[in-house]
């Protein structure tokens, strides 16, 4: 009979995997609930925070999840009304993306209920969530 046991390290990164999946999956259908993605609440927060137009590069440089395809999300977020782009007139190449007044809304709409997002985590106890940030960023630190 074959020894069917898997190492214990590779069920953590199977677990962890999943537990991904199964998190973002639950992020995106409570982003959903306000027309947007986890992704394009990223860009509106970064841009709700910043005291200036970015560039998408800046963009990029500040989003958790890293995602090449930041111009299709300004251009996106632009057809909902919530970001406006301005060519830079020295340099056509490079556009300057701002929040728009709508997108202030959305955010601070979202922002209210984050807390519902919270609730993916509930089978956890305050003590609990701590340790397992604490043993995940010290996975990360062991890079």
């Amino acid at each position: 009979m074959k020894n069917t046991e898997i190492p214990v390290r590779r069920k953590l990164g199977l677990n962890l995997l999943r537990t991904f999946n199964w998190s973002y999956d639950q992020s995106q259908l409570f982003f959903a609930n306000y027309e947007l993605t986890s992704q394009q609440y990223n860009v509106l927060k970064i841009l709700h925070m910043a005291s200036q137009p970015l560039s998408t590069s800046e963009i990029l440089e500040q989003m958790e999840e890293k995602n090449a395809g930041v111009s299709r999300l300004v251009d996106r977020l632009v057809l909902k009304g919530f970001v406006s782009k301005t060519v830079n007139p020295a340099d056509k190449r490079l556009v300057a993306v701002s929040i728009t007044a709508s997108g202030l809304e959305k955010v601070k709409k979202v922002d209210r209920n984050l807390d519902k997002l919270d609730q993916v985590y509930a089978a956890l106890n305050d003590h609990e969530v701590t340790q397992l940030n604490r043993l995940l960023e010290k996975i990360r630190a062991g890079q």
